[in-house]
């Protein structure tokens, strides 16, 4: 999290400015700022899984289950998508103590098949810490396209058409997939039924998502329901 120090109106002016520089160095501006828009995007993650206690939660790309676990003391149920199949046993381990959520061994997408998904070429030497990174996106920088798995994918507006229930909170950590899942799923109606969606962007990792990601970020700027932050890290 940004020091407090640091996290000033000024500093958030400037790079606000300074990330529309063209290439990599707009690009590590927009990185420093999404740092400091972070502990903001955490409280209001808090607030809306208290405004919405008692509903079904999403996690999407739970990794090892920090906020699966967060989602679970307020939520009814909690479904934790995580498609890596030892990322998943280590999420099933450490949410063995819960009743209210199901572990499901698969991304979230666009459509349901079977797909690669690439971790980064230091995932056999420390896993719990380059699990974070593996993306279903070969562009996505920091992957090796040659360490590849195959996992499940499943389409995600099917899956919450399929639940039939308000669905409180979603948080979306998905590596890039991101970019495509939301285009899809602003114009779903199942979206009317979703009252927060938090996401984190990897435009910084795959600079192509750039112009998708800023589209997106002016359709959920103006969107009242779901409650898009884009800014969660």
């Amino acid at each position: 999290m940004a020091r407090a120090d640091r996290n000033t109106p000024l500093r958030r002016a400037k790079y606000g400015l300074m990330q529309h520089l063209p290439g990599a160095l707009g690009l590590k501006y927009r990185r420093k700022l999404r740092k400091l828009y972070a502990p903001a995007a955490e409280a209001a993650f808090r607030d809306a899984l208290a405004q919405t206690a008692g509903t079904v939660c999403i996690d999407l790309g739970a990794n090892i289950g920090q906020h699966t676990r967060t989602m679970a003391a307020t939520a009814k149920r909690v479904y934790a998508f995580e498609p890596d199949p030892w990322t998943a046993r280590q999420l099933r381990e450490a949410l063995a103590d819960l009743d209210n959520v199901d572990v499901i061994e698969a991304a979230a997408g666009t459509e349901t098949g079977t797909f690669p998904l690439y971790r980064t070429a230091s995932f056999d030497s420390d896993p719990v810490e380059q699990s974070q990174s593996s993306s279903l996106m070969s562009e996505k920088r920091n992957v090796d396209t040659t360490a590849a798995i195959d996992v499940t994918v499943l389409d995600f507006p099917v899956f919450l058409e399929q639940l039939d229930t308000k669905i409180g909170v979603i948080k979306m950590d998905i590596e890039g997939a991101e970019v495509a899942l939301l285009e899809t799923l602003f114009d779903h109606p199942v979206a009317s039924r979703i009252g927060y969606i938090f996401v984190e962007t990897h435009e910084s990792r795959i600079p192509e998502l750039l112009p998708r990601t800023d589209a997106l970020r002016g359709r959920a700027a103006g969107m009242t329901h779901p409650v898009v932050n884009m800014d969660w890290k």
